[in-house]
């Protein structure tokens, strides 16, 4: 045996070393990774409502679509907006953001009776649906709510989106 030979517990204890280098860099990043990190500063206050039509029947929204967003307040539904999507179907920002969202009960009111017709879509009369009402609640203002609706002539979906 001359110098430069190891034995194999030289061996295994520099293949331990070796093993070890490489693991702590993994480790230091998974801890900085654990550890609290201060919340991302939003650009408004509180939580948000956005919304999405997508019109299944054309394959993408091709015009406005008019909604009404309301409010319950005791027995009955307060409008607090109308407003209409922009090109992509999307509301053009959030409908209503910070101290205008609150906890309740709010419903959208689809116009998809004239947003057929506007684009000439050939539909019996009257129409299999005309004004859909969407309905949902709003638990925790400081969140974000994202509706997207999937929408045709003769029927729609909804949910609650990211």
């Amino acid at each position: 045996m001359n110098g430069h030979d190891l034995t194999r517990r030289e061996l295994l204890a520099a293949s331990l070393v070796i093993g070890a280098a490489s693991v702590l860099p993994g480790l230091a990043m998974a801890a900085d990774a654990a550890k609290p990190t201060a919340p991302a500063e939003t650009t408004t206050a509180g939580g948000r409502l956005t919304f999405h039509g997508i019109d299944t029947h054309h394959g993408a929204t091709i015009g406005a679509l008019r909604v009404d967003l309301s409010r319950l307040e005791g027995s009955q539904y307060k409008l607090i907006k109308t407003f209409e999507t922009v090109k992509n179907g999307r509301s053009d920002g959030p409908v209503i953001q910070g101290e205008e969202l609150k906890v309740g009960r709010y419903e959208l009111l689809l116009h998809l009776d004239d947003y057929f017709a506007k684009l000439g879509v050939k539909l019996p009369s009257p129409n299999f649906l005309s004004k859909v009402p969407l309905r949902f609640a709003v638990y925790d203002a400081a969140q974000r709510y994202h509706i997207p609706v999937l929408f045709n002539p003769w029927s729609y979906s909804y949910y609650r989106g990211s």
